[in-house]
C-alpha cells in the first residue's frame, strides 16, 4: 500500500483519534532535550517549548509532556491533524546527525521504501489534483503562488515549496492536452530521508495539496 493511500485515509482525522500512535510519541518526546535537533536545524528554543514551522505555519512542541501545538491567529492549540503531527514528530525524531541536502531532485515514489506508483492504480491524492487543475493552468499557478510557492521552470507549471526549512516539495503539473490528462508529479530532495522517514512523504504532500 503506498504511503499516498495511507496518509489520504488520515486526511482530516484529529491526531487523538489515534490514540496509541498518540500516546506513543507524546511519551517519546515527554522531557526530551531539544540540545541536538536545535543545533542541527537551528531551531529556536525557550524553558518550555522548541519552535519550528510547517508549510510556513507556526508549531511548537511541549518539552514537558511531548505534545505538539499549533498556533492559530494568537493563541496555540493542541488540536492537530495526524498528518501535520506525523510531519513534525518525524522530523525531530529522523533527522541524522550530519543531514544530507543533495540538490538533485527526484520523484516522491522513487524515494527507497516507497511503493512505486503504478499507472494502473489512481493515486489518491494526486488523481483528484490533477482532475481539478485538468486545463486550469492559470488557477493552478495563482493557487501555488499564494500557499508560498516559488515559480521553477518544468513542466507547464512548476513550483517549490517550503515544507521545512531544510526539506522542500516541488510540484509540476503537465496540463491535459488532446492525447493525454494533466498530469502531476512531486519532487523531493534524493536525501529527503535524512530528515524524514519515507512514509512521512506521504504526511506532507497530502497537507501541501490541501493549501492548493
Amino acid at each position: 500500500m503506498s504511503v499516498n493511500y495511507h496518509a489520504y485515509q488520515s486526511k482530516g482525522v484529529p491526531f487523538t483519534n489515534y490514540e496509541v500512535v498518540c500516546a506513543q510519541w507524546r511519551e517519546e518526546f515527554t522531557g526530551y532535550n531539544p540540545e541536538r535537533i536545535v543545533r542541527i536545524l537551528h531551531l529556536r528554543r525557550d524553558e518550555e517549548h522548541l519552535y519550528l514551522t510547517y508549510l510556513g505555519e507556526a508549531y511548537r512542541l511541549r518539552l514537558s509532556d511531548g505534545v505538539l501545538e499549533k498556533k492559530r491567529e494568537e493563541a496555540w492549540t493542541d488540536e492537530l491533524y495526524f498528518n501535520e503531527s506525523m510531519s513534525v514528530y518525524h522530523l525531530l525524531h529522523y533527522t541524522k546527525d550530519v543531514p544530507t541536502i543533495s540538490g538533485k531532485w527526484v520523484p516522491s515514489h522513487t524515494i527507497d521504501g516507497v511503493v512505486s506508483r503504478n499507472p494502473a492504480v489512481k493515486d489518491p491524492l494526486l488523481t483528484p489534483f490533477e482532475e481539478k487543475y485538468a486545463g486550469r493552468t492559470e488557477e493552478f499557478k495563482k493557487a501555488c503562488l499564494a500557499a508560498g510557492g516559488v515559480a521553477i521552470q518544468a513542466g507547464d507549471a512548476a513550483y517549490e515549496f517550503e515544507v521545512f526549512p531544510q526539506v522542500h516539495l516541488q510540484l509540476i503539473l503537465w496540463d491535459q492536452d488532446e492525447d493525454f490528462p494533466a498530469q502531476v508529479q512531486v519532487l523531493v530532495d534524493q536525501c529527503v530521508t535524512d530528515f524524514v522517514h519515507y512514509e512521512t512523504l506521504g504526511c506532507m504532500i497530502a497537507d501541501l495539496l490541501e493549501r492548493l
